[in-house]
């Protein structure tokens, strides 16, 4: 974050700067946002998810959903399709994106009529996989709901393996990885995860075929809210190349940009109006892991 700060800073003091794409990290863009916004420069984040920067300033934008449409849609998907009622969590209590997105699904599972049997902070010192998932399950837990960020997604993948598919298993989209894949092979088979866009929905399109013949390799939701997040400003810039002209149009009501995830638009709250992608594990011999992320079709 402190980082963060230096570098926006610089930005806001280069006049030939009008908007910025950026940053990564939820807390990053909450420390970032806060020196765009003392200095009027409209910012984007692609990937940003946490609620706390939902109406957090004028000047800081999200071409990503926050996290209430990624806990909402798993939530959904556990009471509903599953037919499941209680959940044990694992987070991460240092990150702002872990807490965030835990707290939004505890909140849509009990709105749905299900309960949060347990909530486990996977940064405590004598975190213990096995002892903690088999008290979930002492517990009544019958999905369990991976919410780590990405310092600790190796943890997470320790609870995925001692699980050993005893419990279902859903993920925030730091569970959306290779070595998710990779490390998780058998035992996160079936696992359901929530991202903002998946190649495979629309592998026809334009910006699938470009991007793979520009990298020579398969894109992720993070590439695609980018590509949105400056789809957004170009826009915003076509309207009035201006720093203040930027922000006032990306705060329009009647602001809409062209986006490989749809079109985008902005609520008053600066977050992306959009929607999520649930994916779930599968077999696959044509991949490196063996396994991949396949989309699950909207009803």
């Amino acid at each position: 974050p402190d980082t963060a700060k230096k570098i926006a800073s610089a930005l806001v003091n280069n006049p030939e700067i009008l908007g910025v794409i950026g940053h990564s990290a939820s807390s990053v863009t909450l420390a970032a946002g806060e020196v765009y916004n003392s200095g009027k420069l409209a910012a984007i984040s692609a990937v940003s998810t946490s609620v706390k920067l939902s109406n957090f300033s004028p000047y800081v934008f999200r071409s990503v959903p926050n996290d209430a449409f990624s806990a909402r849609a798993l939530a959904k998907y556990m009471l509903t399709h599953l037919n499941k009622q209680n959940a044990a969590v694992f987070y991460n209590s240092k990150s702002d994106y872990s807490k965030s997105i835990k707290t939004e699904f505890v909140t849509a599972v009990s709105l749905g009529g299900g309960q949060v049997v347990d909530e486990i902070d996977i940064s405590n010192r004598d975190f213990n996989p096995a002892t903690l998932v088999q008290q979930a399950i002492e517990r009544g837990a019958q999905v369990l709901f991976l919410a780590p960020n990405p310092a600790v997604l190796d943890q997470a993948l320790e609870v995925v393996k001692v699980n050993g598919k005893r419990l279902i298993l859903l993920g925030g989209d730091v569970m959306y990885s290779p070595k998710t894949l990779d490390k998780g092979a058998e035992n996160a088979v079936e696992m359901v995860v929530a991202v903002f866009w998946d190649i495979d929905s629309n592998p026809q399109s334009d910006f699938v075929r470009k991007s793979k013949a520009l990298w020579n390799a398969e894109v992720n939701w993070r590439t695609a809210m980018a590509y949105d997040g400056t789809q957004a400003l170009i826009e915003a810039l076509k309207r009035n190349p201006t720093r203040a002209g930027v922000q006032e149009a990306l705060s329009s009501s009647d602001f809409v940009a062209p986006g490989v995830s749809g079109s985008i638009r902005f609520l008053r709250s600066g977050d992306r109006n959009g929607s999520v992608q649930l994916v779930k594990i599968r077999p696959n011999p044509n991949t490196s892991s063996g396994y991949d992320f396949l989309p699950i079709p909207s009803n």
